[in-house]
């Protein structure tokens, strides 16, 4: 670009006499133009790139911050995690989850055996119980004749 700056320059000081064989002379106001309308191109390149190169850190720090939230999510341990510890880095985050983990153990909700898995309760009519709901009910609905 400085060098078809200069030339247009060249042409503009030194017109050869004489020379009508189809060189154009350029007047200095249409140098002027000329080089801020390429200015102002370069500009628009320069700005468009930045807008550019914004979208693509942020789409990087939401994919960072999906693949930590996953992480979380496969180890077990809790959201808030995210919150408060730095996910622009996946690796970085690990790291300090699990060594957060390591020193705090309590962060981390223990699993919680189920309770009732594979017992079912007594049904109250089996049980004779007079004061069962079942009963209750079939005593509240019973005909009164």
């Amino acid at each position: 670009m400085s060098e078809e700056l200069n030339n247009t320059q060249q042409q503009t000081q030194d017109p050869t006499p004489g020379a009508s064989g189809g060189e154009r002379t350029f007047t200095q106001d249409e140098v002027n133009r000329i080089v801020s309308d390429r200015l102002a191109r370069e500009r628009e390149k320069l700005t468009g790139q930045a807008k550019k190169d914004e979208r693509e850190k942020a789409l990087e720090a939401r994919e960072a911050r999906l693949d930590c939230r996953e992480y979380l999510d496969t180890k077990g341990y809790p959201a808030a995690l995210l919150e408060v510890l730095d996910s622009s880095d996946t690796a970085k985050f690990k790291a300090a989850a699990d060594k957060l983990v390591e020193l705090f153990p309590g962060v981390v909700p223990k699993k919680q055996d189920p309770v009732l898995k594979g017992w079912k309760p007594a049904s109250p009519d089996r049980d004779g119980n007079p004061d069962s709901i079942n009963a209750r009910l079939a005593a509240a609905f019973k005909p009164k004749i």
